[in-house]
């Protein structure tokens, strides 16, 4: 009995983008289907004529081109022709139900990667994945050969920068090749000494000059040295000559390299550290090498390794033991040995090492073993790459992701709690105008209002810190901020403590809310004045600064470009790395329980990440600390925007306001503060029911207050909606935070009237007043 060829499904999906050329649909579905069983996520284009699939293959990117090879009025051959015409790689696989061996040959000669027969369609998986792991493997060969290329390239640009006169020799002591050093010695070019005789332009001879280190090493075939006199050019030069063996171990001719030593005591310090150069530069400034036996005994050491491991010297480290005193856990270094011993190889494998002192590195190993001239095995050579800095960046986006999380929940709790405090505060406000000033009441009512609006900065801190509060940035000069704040930060730090101000008199501008950027230097500058209890030194710097890649290769989501820096440094106690790590997250604290919030730092981060910028922590255990917040600099400078004056008296006015707010206390203090004023108040629980009011309400409207985020319908979404019901009505949006549809990342747009949960009875008044008088703006 014949037994039914099954295909197991992939361990996982993968995504797979085919191009299925074929008219028959049920064809389709069957091969649709098979690739769908065994684990492909597939994605897929049917065309059955050649127009489609040249605009196809021009507008979109497919892993295979699936082909029947009879279509009707054209062929697989022909839609090979179309394939090769794109110059696109795509493997083109023939599904037809019938195919003669000499079709079949001219399709794989037009290009074709492989054919399956409709009636052995359960091939068709093994198919793709072959011809899937062939082009793999063909982009795998082009990027060597491109390193290979680019390996040659770099060698010959290093060949022609070596500062001594190098010169490539052969057996009849021509020289084959020689570097601008060498030619500039000589006062040539160096394709004018290609197959001149080495003895010839050196020594103006007619044979090799006894003694000569080329002529010795092509004897002995090892390297030669000596001190050798160049009359002609009136200098003496260390000369070496390296022998050059081909595969079979044959000396076919020498590099031959002069070092000018007449100064020698000059010379041989310039040569003690050009061979450094070069030894770092062939072992690697980066990746350790070293070779062990099999008990994990050092037997060579690079220097890069000494270094990577914090050993003195490379004899010090020759003198320990890979597993027992650098492998962290002993076991698994025994383990990886023994892996290792029976693949032969190590590729790309992660361990955790330890330093001298003890501290971890992660590393990747790559290496093979070494096998004596009898093939028996030696030891091991290995390549260890130091992956602290791949780590650091995980473990700073995992970080991240947290922090961002936690704003997520901080903002949402926020959000929530301005309900409530726009209620305690504004009936507070509300009891306490009726109250005269020696009620026994008013001392009670007051305190319930300072609870409010402490309860009210704590949430402003938790939206800063969840960057859901409302900006309102303008072009900044951080100096003049410095400046302005100068006598309250003198005033708050206290006499013992020693404040200056290190300004850059060219300082660039920044984009920045600066009531913000000056809650940003308050914060800093009181953390600063805690951490020195006893005094002591507190700096304020600003700078123009220019970020590169190597600046920003350790920081997540920090581009290179131009930043104005702005850093507060102070000599206090300094903090430990477990204290940094949590340092900006909300509620923590190492003050004494009631001395602090834990949320001064966290509305710091908030502040900054939400203008656009970076904040960096430098900080040891009794060394002090220094924050330094970058904020993008503004290409050209700019006149900063004119202050709003807040003093204005408060007024009222007749206007009729439809309210919309789905919290029904914060509506009814709304509508109590505004009538109390003299404004007619409409209101509404949702968006359904202001639509409905601005529909049955024929009079006129003259201002629109909603909140943000309301269910079904957002704030910003019913104001458009009615607009072109009410084109003169103004629009003032409330809200606890901000709402991406209304205040994108929480920079309020031009024109845009904004009132800010919690409000006061007051601020309602001031802002509803400014808004029906400003200047009309589109919904």
């Amino acid at each position: 009995m014949k037994k039914t060829q099954t295909v197991k499904p992939l361990p996982s999906a993968r995504s797979l983008r085919a191009l299925i050329l074929e008219d028959n649909p049920h064809d389709v579905e069957r091969m649709v289907a098979l690739l769908k069983r065994v684990g492909y996520a597939l994605s897929f284009k049917v065309v059955d004529s050649l127009a489609p699939l040249e605009q196809q293959l021009a507008q979109a990117e497919y892993d295979i081109i699936l082909a029947d090879y009879d279509l009707g009025t054209w062929t697989a051959m022909d839609a090979l022709e179309v394939l090769k015409r794109s110059g696109k790689d795509v493997p083109f696989v023939v599904v037809a139900g019938a195919l003669g061996s000499l079709a079949a040959v001219e399709c794989i000669k037009r290009g074709a990667a492989d054919y399956v027969l409709k009636h052995r369609l359960q091939r068709l998986p093994v198919v793709v994945g072959r011809v899937l792991r062939d082009r793999a493997h063909r982009e795998e060969a082009a990027r060597l050969q491109e390193q290979i290329h680019s390996a040659q390239k770099e060698w010959e640009v290093t060949f022609d920068v070596v500062p001594d006169p190098v010169f490539l020799v052969d057996l009849q002591h021509r020289i084959q090749r020689a570097n601008r050093a060498a030619a500039a010695l000589l006062g040539l070019k160096p394709n004018q000494l290609t197959d001149k005789y080495c003895y010839e332009v050196l020594h103006d001879g007619a044979g090799p000059v006894p003694g000569c280190p080329v002529e010795r090493t092509l004897m002995t075939g090892k390297e030669e040295r000596c001190d050798i006199e160049v009359g002609q050019l009136g200098m003496v030069f260390d000369a070496t000559s390296s022998p050059l063996f081909d595969s079979s171990g044959t000396v076919y001719g020498c590099v031959h390299v002069l070092r000018d030593i007449t100064d020698r005591k000059r010379e041989e310090e310039a040569l003690r550290s050009s061979e450094a150069s070069y030894r770092s530069l062939i072992l690697g400034a980066t990746y350790g090498i070293f070779r062990c036996d099999l008990e994990g005994e050092f037997l060579a050491v690079n220097p890069a390794l000494v270094a990577m491991l914090g050993y003195e010297s490379e004899a010090d480290l020759l003198a320990a033991n890979l597993v027992r005193d650098v492998i962290r856990d002993s076991d698994e270094g025994a383990r990886l040995l023994q892996e290792y011993r029976q693949k032969g190889r190590l590729d790309g494998v992660e361990a955790q090492w330890r330093r001298k002192d003890g501290t971890p590195v992660p590393v990747r190993l790559s290496g093979r073993t070494v096998l004596d001239e009898h093939g028996a095995l030696q030891g091991y050579e290995v390549i260890a790459e130091d992956v602290s800095e791949r780590w650091h960046l995980e473990e700073q986006l995992r970080q991240a992701q947290k922090m961002e999380a936690v704003g997520r929940l901080a903002g949402g709790v926020a959000h929530d709690f301005n309900n409530l405090l726009t209620i305690v505060m504004g009936y507070s406000d509300l009891v306490l105008e009726r109250l005269g000033a020696a009620d026994a009441m008013r001392a009670y009512v007051e305190e319930i209002k300072k609870a409010g609006e402490r309860a009210a900065s704590l949430t402003r801190q938790l939206l800063a810190f969840g960057r859901r509060q409302v900006l309102a940035p303008r072009a900044l000069d951080l100096n003049a901020v410095a400046t302005n704040i100068d006598k309250m930060l003198r005033h708050v730090i206290g006499e013992n403590i020693e404040l200056s101000t290190v300004l850059e008199p060219e300082l660039g501008w920044v984009k920045a809310d600066p009531g913000q950027i000056e809650q940003v230097i308050l914060n800093l500058v009181l953390n600063a004045r805690d951490a020195m209890p006893q005094g002591g030194q507190l700096t304020l710097e600003t700078a123009n600064v220019e970020l590169n890649e190597g600046d920003t290769r350790t920081r997540v989501s920090v581009l290179p470009g131009r930043y104005v820096m702005l850093a507060v440094s102070d000599s206090g106690v300094g903090m430990d790395a477990e204290t940094q790590a949590h340092i900006f997250e909300p509620f923590f604290t190492t003050k004494e329980k009631g001395k602090g919030t834990g949320l001064g730092l966290a509305t710091v981060y908030g502040i900054v990440k939400q203008s656009g910028g970076h904040i960096w922590l430098y900080s040891e255990p009794n060394q002090g600390t220094t924050f330094k917040i970058y904020l993008p600099r503004l290409e050209e400078a700019a006149q900063p925007v004119e202050a709003i004056p807040t003093g204005a008296p408060l007024a009222g006015g007749s206007e009729t306001i439809l309210l919309v707010e789905d919290e029904e206390g914060v509506r009814d203090l709304a509508k109590r503060i505004l009538e109390s004023k003299g404004y007619e108040v409409i209101m509404a629980a949702s968006p359904t029911e202001a639509t409905q009011v601005f529909e049955q309400h024929k009079e006129p409207i003259h201002l629109l207050l909603t909140d943000v985020v309301m269910p079904t319908m957002s704030g910003r979404q019913l104001a458009e909606h009615v607009a072109f019901l009410r084109p003169g009505m103004k629009v003032l949006y409330m809200s606890g935070y901000t709402d991406n549809v209304m205040v994108p990342h929480g920079i309020l747009e031009e024109g845009t009237q904004f009132l800010q949960k919690p409000f006061t009875p007051d601020s309602l008044i001031r802002k509803v007043r400014e808004a029906l008088d400003a200047p009309q703006q589109a919904a």
